[in-house]
C-alpha cells in the first residue's frame, strides 16, 4: 500500500524533527562529547550519510563510554537505521533494544523497533512496541497510526479504526490518516463514512491519489 509506505517515511522525519526541537539531536556540550571526534558524532547523526559510513561513525560513538546515555541511545538508533538500510533487520532490532536500555523513554526507538519487528513478520511484538510508545505519550498520533496499520494487516479492523480515530483527534487534517480510516470503513461496509473520509482527504490534498482511487471504487460499487 503506497500510503502506508509514505506514512512510515513521514514518521521518521516528523519524530526526528521533534527530537531536534527537544534538544536530543543538538550538538552536546564539550563535556558530553567524550573522546570521540566531532566528525564522528555529526556523521552518525546525518540521515543523508551512506549507510556504511553512518554505521562506522555510530559505532565509534557507542563505544565511547564517556558519552551520556542519551547520546549513546541516539547512536544506537542511528546505527540501527543504517543496519536496516543494509538489510540487517535483526541487527537493527538489537541496536534499538540496546538504545532503549539507555533511554527507555525514547519513543522513536519503539517506533523503529516496532517497524522492524513487523518487517520480520512479528506483528505481536510490533504492536507491543507501538503500544509502549502510546503509553509514554497517549497523543502520539504516529504510534497510533502505526499500530492501526499493524492491526489492519492482521484483519483487526475495529481495532485499527479505533486507533485511526484516536490519531485524527490529535491531527484532524491529516489526509493520509483520513484515507487509512476511509479504507477500513470501506472494508467494514461503512460506505458513506468512507466516502466522507476520501472527500475530506482530497479537500486537504487534491494530489492524494489513494483518496481519488477510493472514491472511484465506491462509485463503481454503487453503479454495480
Amino acid at each position: 500500500m503506497l500510503i502506508r509506505h509514505q506514512f512510515i517515511i513521514r514518521v521518521t522525519r516528523t519524530l526526528m524533527a521533534a527530537a531536534m526541537t527537544a534538544g536530543l539531536f543538538c550538538p552536546p556540550a564539550a563535556a558530553q562529547i567524550g573522546t570521540i571526534a566531532a566528525d564522528d558524532l555529526e556523521q552518525c547523526r546525518l540521515a543523508e550519510s551512506m549507510a556504511e559510513l553512518r554505521l562506522r561513525a555510530c559505532t565509534t560513538v557507542i563505544e565511547d563510554n564517556q558519552q551520556i546515555p542519551e547520546v549513546r541511545a541516539e547512536a544506537f538508533l542511528n546505527r540501527g537505521m543504517a543496519k536496516e538500510a543494509l538489510g540487517d533487520s535483526a541487527g537493527a532490532i538489537s541496536d534499538y533494544s540496546e538504545g532503549l536500555k539507555l533511554n527507555p523513554k525514547y519513543r522513536l526507538l519503539y517506533h523503529r523497533r516496532g517497524l522492524a519487528y513487523e518487517q520480520q513478520g512479528d506483528p505481536e511484538l510490533a504492536i507491543k512496541d507501538f503500544s509502549q510508545a502510546i503509553q509514554l505519550d497517549p497523543t502520539d498520533s504516529e504510534a497510533l497510526v502505526l499500530r492501526g496499520l499493524t492491526y489492519a494487516s492482521q484483519g483487526e479492523l475495529q481495532l485499527a479504526l479505533r486507533d485511526y480515530e484516536a490519531a485524527l483527534t490529535e491531527t484532524p487534517d491529516d489526509d493520509m490518516v483520513l484515507v487509512l480510516r476511509g479504507e477500513v470503513r470501506e472494508e467494514l461496509g461503512q460506505t458513506e463514512s468512507a466516502r466522507a473520509d476520501y472527500r475530506r482527504a482530497l479537500e486537504l490534498n487534491p494530489q492524494n491519489t489513494e483518496a481519488k482511487q477510493g472514491l472511484e471504487r465506491l462509485s463503481a460499487t454503487k453503479r454495480d
